[in-house]
């Protein structure tokens, strides 16, 4: 994803090798998280990582590393030490990596998304007998989200709407319901748009300058409809494209006429050559 100031945007994610560790107390070496293994297994896999990156930025030159997900109920202390331990490629890669938790048992009937978002952040906790009276400690603080849908996955959902069953519907008539649809969405945004601008005239509601600029970027990408010289060159080109087509029928015509006084005369030679030879058999 991508981040500006206080905005980060998460758009895609890949699948890498996770070892879980079922201790509830993290170790010091680092031998648990995203590679367990020997010390070239671990080295080898995080080079595996730095390539798919590598290969994902070539692409999409602007996206970074934002921070890594796990599927599961609960957080756990292994989260903690992957997303904030010196030694951990997530935290080498993002000095402040996110952590997404997914939730596969979530209840059916939630109308929220089963997905939590974390930042980590130190603060200071007890210590025990044996330390300082308090010591930093990191804690996951959750995130709010909002879930944005971009043109692509738009297309590929209608894709997928228009390719289920249609219980015997033609082919005209999902046309005409898709056409159909569309024009009442327009609609209904025009006239939300329109309420906005005449509350905003009326002064019943704030003036809302961002908006506004929005509007009137939209206003002048339309064509202008009603403008003297638009006519003026609109009837040029109609008069230009009719003379072409008068032009093309012509030179079609001609060559009609021309291939039909070919044939006349090949015609015409075949037959005196033919009367000829039989004057001389006789």
């Amino acid at each position: 994803g991508w981040q500006d100031g206080l905005d980060i945007c998460i758009i895609d994610s890949e699948e890498i090798e996770y070892s879980h560790s079922s201790s509830s107390t993290p170790p010091s070496n680092g031998e648990f998280g995203f590679g367990r293994g020997a010390d070239t297994e671990v080295t080898s896999h995080q080079q595996s990582i730095r390539l798919k990156i590598e290969l994902h930025q070539k692409v999409f030159p602007t996206h970074e590393l934002i921070g890594w997900y796990r599927v599961g109920n609960t957080i756990i202390p292994e989260d903690l030490y992957i997303n904030n331990h010196p030694s951990s490629i997530v935290k080498e890669l993002n000095e402040s990596p996110l952590f997404v938790l997914m939730n596969p048992d979530a209840e059916d009937a939630s109308n929220e998304l089963p997905i939590s978002i974390y930042e980590s952040l130190v603060t200071m906790g007890q210590g025990n007998d044996a330390g300082p009276s308090e010591q930093p400690r990191a804690v996951f603080v959750g995130l709010e989200f909002e879930l944005e849908t971009g043109e692509p996955e738009r297309i590929a959902v209608e894709k997928v709407f228009k390719a289920q069953a249609t219980d015997g519907a033609s082919g005209l008539d999902l046309h005409l319901d898709s056409v159909t649809s569309s024009v009442e969405s327009m609609r209904t945004r025009i006239a939300t748009l329109l309420d906005f601008l005449r509350k905003t005239h009326s002064k019943e509601i704030p003036v809302n300058y961002n908006l506004l600029r929005q509007v009137d970027g939209l206003l002048r990408q339309l064509p202008v409809l009603a403008d003297d010289n638009l006519t003026t060159e609109f009837d040029n080109e109609y008069d230009d494209m009719m003379t072409l087509a008068f032009l093309a029928s012509v030179a079609k015509t001609a060559k009609v006429v021309q291939g039909y006084s070919d044939k006349f005369k090949h015609v015409q030679d075949f037959s005196n050559s033919k009367v000829m030879r039989g004057g001389m058999f006789r």
